[in-house]
């Protein structure tokens, strides 16, 4: 599966069965796995920190103009 607009993130279930976020960049290859009991924890992170995230994203891409 890929994230729709984000088409360099792929998120795929791994042979053990852990849930994993594959990013291409630059710099290679970055994986992060985890295991089901700790998708809703971790949605839940990613959630309460998405806000913050974005203005901190929108500061940066002004600092560099």
């Amino acid at each position: 599966m890929v994230i729709k607009g984000q088409s360099d993130i792929e998120i795929h279930i791994s042979d053990i069965g852990y849930i994993c976020l594959k990013q291409q960049d630059a710099d290679g290859e970055h994986i992060v796995s985890f295991a089901p009991a700790y998708a809703s924890k971790v949605a839940g992170a990613i959630s309460q920190l998405q806000e913050f995230a974005q203005r901190k994203f929108e500061k940066s891409e002004i600092d560099e103009d």
